[in-house]
């Protein structure tokens, strides 16, 4: 009997947990929206990307090197790779290059 409270438990939580993300799409995929709504929403992937990466970065804020700490001091070859070369392997490839080498040094 236990076994099956518990079942239905992670089918209610499944059903609470998917239903508020369905109903959006499933209403708003025939819909249009307006032009400024949809140039918002371009940007939406950037900033949630950056909500996540920047905390990380600054956890090293007043280390070596240069005050940046490794993880910051290492994104800005990285950056500009990126910004340059428009090449996500090239990129990845850098920023890992870059991390290590400042590890090496600076620890």
């Amino acid at each position: 009997m236990v076994r099956l409270e518990i079942l239905f438990i992670f089918l209610l939580m499944g059903l609470v947990t998917y239903l508020p993300r369905c109903l959006p799409l499933l209403g708003l995929s025939r819909a249009r929206l307006p032009r400024p709504v949809e140039t918002g929403l371009r940007y939406v992937g950037i900033a949630v990307m950056a909500a996540l990466v920047a905390p990380d970065l600054a956890a090293g804020w007043g280390q070596a090197p240069w005050g940046l700490g490794p993880r910051l001091a290492a994104a800005v070859p990285t950056a500009a790779v990126a910004l340059a070369s428009r090449n996500m392997a090239l990129t990845v490839v850098v920023g890992i290059a870059a991390y290590a080498l400042l590890l090496k040094v600076a620890g």
